[in-house]
């Protein structure tokens, strides 16, 4: 399945247009950030895979009984897409990023001599309890985290591609309310308010959009008000970070209901990491990407 770029590079131009006029304190983050979404969104129309072997039957009975239908290992993936945008970011990485230019020097030499292995390389990534990747990249004096973000932000588009591919051929029911993606399992990066105010979360790992209900916390599923509340910043008033009192977990949300232009989701995750900021300083956890609802013993299934 291919899929015109154009719409959403224009997007994105329009999108970082926008955060640069609203939000200068994040200016250092843009040109990099730009480069890699440009570069991923063009990759993607290219991306060859073949569509994952998925039932009708099979689909109806997980959602049904709550479970997504994939774990995070078990997506596929276009490695010569991934080290495409692997080279095609080289350039762009800011020379001032010292430990995201090690990360792309590390996983770049490991591919590299590891020629016969490459696909096994990328799948490493695919992991979120255990490091596989050490086998092949060589960590010493690497950061982990510029490490997993840029070896994840290479097979993103394969994320998000077989995502969509699943969600054209299997429409998601309007019964799903679980605080987990659909597809994956893991938990939302971001929540957003729209029409007559529906409750969305927007995937960490693949991209997915789904509803939510509109009390309840994604981590634990607490839907009790008077454990849940929110905050905001006075000058934006279109965000907020709403959190739970019960696992102490928070979450960003975007209000797009007044927006005339429906937000680029990747780039509202940076640009809102001041609120991150806030939330932790007032003692609040972001909850790592994986639901524990989904992946605590998904290993011994």
């Amino acid at each position: 399945m291919k899929s015109e770029p154009n719409e959403t590079i224009e997007k994105i131009k329009r999108s970082f247009a926008l955060a640069k006029a609203g939000k200068p304190a994040y200016e250092e983050f843009y040109p990099f950030m730009e480069a890699m979404f440009l570069i991923q969104a063009a990759l993607k129309s290219s991306i060859k895979l073949v569509p994952l072997e998925l039932s009708s039957d099979l689909v109806k009975t997980k959602w049904a009984e709550g479970f997504p239908l994939l774990r995070r290992w078990e997506f596929p993936l276009d490695v010569e897409a991934a080290e495409t945008i692997l080279t095609q970011l080289e350039d762009h990485i800011p020379e001032s990023n010292h430990e995201l230019r090690k990360a792309h020097t590390a996983l770049r030499q490991a591919l590299d001599s590891h020629l016969d292995q490459k696909t096994a390389v990328w799948q490493s990534f695919l992991e979120h309890d255990w490091e596989p990747w050490e086998e092949w990249v060589s960590i010493e004096g690497i950061d982990i985290s510029s490490l997993l973000f840029l070896a994840r932000s290479c097979i993103r588009p394969s994320l998000d591609w077989a995502a969509e591919d699943i969600l054209r051929r299997f429409p998601l029911p309007d019964t799903w309310l679980k605080g987990y993606c659909p597809i994956c399992g893991s938990l939302p990066a971001l929540l957003f308010l729209q029409g007559e105010g529906e409750r969305k979360a927007y995937c960490s790992w693949c991209g997915t959009i789904w509803g939510l209900h509109r009390l309840q916390c994604p981590y634990c599923d607490n839907r009790l008000h008077d454990s849940l509340g929110y905050f905001q910043v006075e000058a934006e008033p279109h965000y907020r970070v709403h959190y739970c009192r019960l696992c102490m977990t928070y979450f960003k949300m975007i209000d797009t209901r007044e927006r005339l232009d429906f937000p680029y989701l990747p780039l509202e995750e940076w640009t809102t990491l001041h609120l991150d900021l806030l939330a932790q300083k007032d003692g609040w956890k972001l909850p790592a990407s994986p639901s524990p609802a989904v992946y605590t013993e998904s290993r011994n299934e």
